[in-house]
């Protein structure tokens, strides 16, 4: 995975963290445009890392972006 694809996850991650609850579907939808991704890899992110880092029940950024590396690289997490 390329190290641009990890700083597009941080930067999503970091803004999921302080957006507005109406802002985090545009920001999700920007990441799932910018790495073309099929339906199951959107609701993999979405499940385990950009819905809880959005509620706040996600606190470290670094380990919810190795998490997403992880479900993007199809590897168990």
């Amino acid at each position: 995975m390329q190290m641009d694809t990890t700083s597009l996850i941080y930067d999503t991650l970091t803004n999921l963290a302080s957006a507005e609850p109406t802002q985090c579907a545009q920001i999700r939808q920007k990441l799932y445009d910018e790495l073309n991704l099929p339906f199951d890899k959107k609701f993999a992110l979405y499940s385990g890392v950009l819905g809880p880092v959005s509620a706040g029940r996600i606190d470290d950024l670094n380990e919810a972006v190795n998490k997403a590396r992880a479900i993007l690289e199809d590897k168990s997490y």
